[in-house]
């Protein structure tokens, strides 16, 4: 398939960029060459996800290749806006490798078509969808981020940082990297829910759904970390709040979809 190919280039493409990042890392004046080809990545496979889509008849999440394929993509825009908004390069070889990682499981994993349920089309759904995604990729960053912090800051008070972390950002700059995913990932749950609030009830005129109950939860607890950010707390704190958060992202998406929503899974 057509989309097989453009996915493997893209994939060729975040190994490139990963690549290039570690060279940037291990010499600093080499060009920054990475967010170009992580950029040419996110453009090849989102013509991938098109055509996904175009043979699903809706958004490629409802297969597993086709989520997997998706929140690669969401890994790789969120990584390239945190690197060009910090201007960080040095961060790229850690967070690049999930952004392989996923998408290639996406190419991998059998893409089975089925056809869509009526419940699960349409562009409400469609964009709740992508935006919880983009979310939970945007918090999936903000979990790496954290524990760098807390590896980084261990290193430093024991005059340990060695050549790799010698490499790294400020803890400040981390801190900062870790603040806009949380603020991406927060803007775009809080955006989700709503639309995915008033899709369910259009579809199923109720909202009585531990999902729901679940991501209310998870955007409280992001929330809090940003707002105590502003006040001052700083630091490993925050950074332990954030992997907090990561951990109900997780558990929402694995135990609540499997276990508690009676209605929120789509297979």
């Amino acid at each position: 398939m057509d989309w097989q190919l453009l996915g493997w280039l893209a994939v060729a493409l975040y190994l490139a960029a990963e690549i290039l990042s570690i060279a940037s890392l291990r010499k600093p004046r080499f060009p920054a060459l990475a967010p170009y080809a992580l950029a040419g990545g996110i453009v090849l496979q989102f013509i991938d996800l098109h055509a996904r889509a175009r043979a699903l008849g809706s958004v490629p999440y409802r297969t597993l290749s086709g989520s997997m394929s998706l929140f690669g993509w969401m890994l790789a825009v969120t990584c390239l806006v945190l690197l060009l908004k910090h201007r960080e390069r040095s961060i790229g070889p850690f967070l690049i490798p999930f952004v392989v990682i996923f998408s290639v499981a996406g190419v991998l994993i059998p893409f089975r078509p089925t056809p869509p349920r009526p419940e699960t089309s349409g562009a409400l759904f469609a964009l709740h969808v992508t935006l919880a995604i983009l979310g939970y990729a945007a918090f999936a960053l903000s979990f790496v981020l954290s524990l760098l912090y807390l590896v980084q800051s261990r290193q430093i008070r024991r005059a340990q940082t060695g050549v790799l972390f010698a490499r790294l950002p400020a803890l400040e700059a981390i801190g900062g990297m870790n603040r806009t995913a949380v603020s991406i990932g927060l803007v775009s749950l809080l955006v989700s829910t709503l639309l995915g609030a008033a899709w369910a009830e259009r579809v199923w005129n109720s909202l009585g759904d531990a999902k729901l109950a679940w991501a209310i939860f998870t955007l409280a607890v992001y929330g809090l970390l940003l707002w105590m950010d502003r006040r001052g707390w700083k630091g490993q704190r925050v950074a332990l709040l954030s992997i907090l958060g990561f951990g109900l992202v997780i558990f929402s998406y694995t135990f609540v979809n499997l276990y508690l929503s009676r209605a929120h899974t789509f297979r």
